[in-house]
């Protein structure tokens, strides 16, 4: 006989909505445990909490209430989270197949930011983290691994119980503004347990806090619990931030740093929020960094100012003066790497994300991005998407790319928002693509490279709205999918673009054929113009100064792969 918890499952989410929110506190530790899944003498000072609260109406076969809990401990480097779980079937993903988020294992929710109760989970980021590796068969003796970020963890399982112990630096807690942890403040905090057995039909969790009224924390944390570390001593405040004088910047993409002086010099938490804006009337653009570095975009005057990461504190303002700028359409782009130009180590779109039934979800090719076909019952079950995009309210954008396949398929492609909004499709849209002239187009493409083009006017974004664009690529066909050159660009932007003097920059040389197999012809606007070629690491492969307006590459002797043309201050791009 199974036991499970003796709440009154179909009364609780009415009687706990008012409830108030369970509180931690993190002891400092006198040792650092060490990580291998036991209990160490150590962990007898910290306070233990149960976890026996029922994720909405699941219900967890993980003991009696108070069977299963969790404590924690902290050093100047970081918090300790040892977890003790009893089980009456351990299930987890190596033995099941499946989805690691689908079967036994524990996930760790931190919400580091000074305002908690935003609605955002961590899937957002933006101060948000979830630590949840799963166990892996070779590993459940205690046998420990280190994370990249510096997240350590161990599995100890005595079939079907276990224990889980975790390190989590500060220095990987860094707020939605890139600051570090504030230790004298509660912090947002949850663990779930996710509890499944053989012949189950799904999960079932058990939580500390976040019982799911609006959300599973990984959409939104606003329910989770608060911890506070106990002995923690106080920030030094910033009293006063005073900005070094503003300037100018008189060449494309030119860059002009800002220095702040933050007074006292010995203030805890240095870290500034730079904002950059146009100047009343102005229509000027700019990016400006973490650490104040003003990148030029569009001619006119720009407002730059800092504040303190608590918002209590502001700067003076200084003033930019931007021209000589000449637009292009990756200034203006609201898609980062639409190009797929940045690979990260394992072949996968800096900046792009996804999720399959199978891995990999994504390689970037010769700078296309390449989708392998899996086996899939829905066409969600494949997704390749970007979040955390920053288009406007209520104006019109058109969004384009160009995508082929192996054989002639079906994709879909969306801007959707998160389950805490219930995947809303945030965007009209006329294109009769759209069923319902929501930002939701399925649509045909063939095994020829076409460009698609949408319009799109993003008319119900609201506070929490976390904007993702998000290709799904399942069940329609088992044909492999290419895509390249997303954007995302304003009308207003692209106009901008279109105009003489910028295109005939931006038309200053063609290069064809594309791909190339023996000879690469280059066309330019102007005699005496330096033409050179880069492989895909930037090593020059070979460069001349062309006399007329026409030369021609013998590239035969070039390995297969992706190359770059760069003329008159312009880089096209051309497959061997």
């Amino acid at each position: 006989m199974r036991k499970i918890f003796t709440l009154i499952v179909g009364l609780m989410l009415v009687s706990v909505v008012f409830a108030q929110q369970p509180e931690g506190l993190i002891k400092k530790a006198s040792v650092a445990p060490v990580i291998d899944g036991v209990l160490d003498d150590v962990w007898a000072e910290a306070n233990v909490y149960k976890i026996d609260k029922p994720y909405r109406t699941e219900k967890p076969t993980i003991g009696d209430p108070g069977d299963t809990k969790w404590r924690g401990l902290w050093t100047e480097e970081g918090m300790y989270i040892f977890l003790t779980v009893k089980d009456d079937n351990w299930y987890p993903s190596y033995i099941s197949g499946g989805n690691n988020w689908e079967f036994d294992k524990p996930e760790i929710y931190f919400d580091v930011n000074y305002v908690l109760e935003d609605g955002l989970g961590a899937q957002h980021s933006k101060g948000h983290y979830q630590v949840a590796p799963a166990a892996v068969a070779a590993k459940i003796d205690g046998t420990k691994t280190t994370e990249g970020d510096g997240v350590v963890w161990a599995f100890k399982v005595e079939n079907p119980n276990y224990t889980a112990e975790y390190f989590v630096p500060f220095s990987k807690l860094v707020d939605k503004d890139g600051g570090p942890v504030d230790l004298t403040r509660q912090m947002g905090f949850d663990v779930t347990i996710i509890d499944r057995d053989l012949g189950d039909s799904g999960r079932r969790r058990a939580v500390w806090a976040n019982i799911g009224t609006f959300d599973e924390s990984w959409s939104n944390m606003n329910e989770a619990g608060l911890i506070t570390f106990d002995g923690a001593e106080g920030p030094v405040h910033i009293d006063e931030i005073k900005l070094s004088s503003g300037g100018s910047i008189t060449v494309d993409n030119g860059t002009l740093q800002i220095n702040a002086e933050i007074i006292p010099d010995d203030a805890t938490v240095k870290t500034l929020k730079w904002t950059i804006k146009p100047a009343e009337g102005s229509k000027g653009k700019a990016t400006i960094s973490s650490t104040g570095l003003v990148t030029a975009i569009m001619d006119g005057k720009m407002i730059v100012q800092a504040t303190s990461l608590d918002g209590f504190v502001y700067s003076n303002e200084v003033v930019v003066v931007i021209s000589g700028q000449i637009i292009k359409e990756s200034d203006v782009n609201i898609i980062k790497n639409g190009n797929f130009d940045n690979v990260n180590a394992d072949g996968t779109a800096v900046s792009w994300g996804g999720w399959t039934d199978a891995s990999p979800a994504h390689k970037v090719i010769d700078g296309v991005s390449v989708h392998s076909p899996v086996e899939s019952t829905d066409v969600w079950r494949y997704q390749f998407s970007q979040n955390q995009l920053t288009a406007l309210p209520n104006i019109p954008y058109i969004f384009k790319f160009k995508a082929w396949a192996d054989a002639n398929r079906k994709i879909n492609v969306d801007f959707e928002d998160t389950s805490g909004n219930n995947y809303n499709r945030y965007g009209s849209t006329t294109d009769p693509r759209s069923s319902n002239g929501r930002s939701d187009w399925t649509f045909d493409i063939t095994t020829e490279p076409v460009w698609y083009k949408f319009d799109v006017t993003f008319d119900q974004i609201v506070a929490t709205t976390d904007q993702k664009v998000q290709y799904m690529l399942g069940l329609y066909s088992k044909a492999t999918v290419y895509i390249d050159s997303v954007s995302l660009i304003s009308v207003a932007d692209m106009q901008l673009i279109s105009t003489k003097a910028v295109k005939n920059n931006l038309e200053s040389f063609k290069v064809y054929p594309n791909p190339a197999v023996s000879k690469l012809h280059i066309d330019l606007s102007a005699p005496n113009t330096t033409v050179a070629i880069y492989n895909s690491v930037g090593v020059k492969m070979e460069e001349v100064v062309v006399p007329g307006t026409h030369h021609i590459f013998d590239v035969s002797r070039y390995t297969k792969g992706l190359y770059f043309v760069k003329a008159n201050n312009q880089v096209v791009k051309f497959i061997k």
